[in-house]
């Protein structure tokens, strides 16, 4: 009898371990963008931060491509595991908040107004 609970016991560990390393494909999707926004944000800085260094006009290209195919593929593994991400088709409008940020940010640190 006690040797029965006990793999009961096992048992609904291992499926409640199993059933909550499961994540929603709609979360994966919000903290795949959230990490692709963060990343993004970060290599706007370097390229300000380089290109003041060395006297230049910075060069966002690597980091739009890297972040607009990124945010693509976050939203096709949400529609390949039958869900949607909780939004979509919103990688432009959050570039431009970014841009707007990061943009506003280099103009003060230079000492201009943003």
């Amino acid at each position: 009898m006690r040797a029965r609970k006990r793999n009961l016991l096992v048992m609904l560990v291992v499926l409640g371990a199993s059933s909550a390393s499961a994540i929603d494909p709609a979360i994966k999707c919000q903290s795949d963008k959230l990490r692709l926004a963060a990343k993004y944000t970060a290599c706007r800085l370097n390229a300000e931060a380089d290109a003041a260094r060395d006297f230049d006009t910075p060069d966002f290209s690597q980091c739009r491509a890297g972040y607009l195919s990124g945010w693509k593929k976050a939203e096709a593994r949400a529609q390949a595991r039958g869900t949607q991400c909780w939004t979509s088709d919103d990688a432009e409008v959050v570039e431009g908040d970014i841009d707007s940020h990061t943009g506003a940010l280099a103009e003060w640190l230079a000492g201009g107004k943003p």
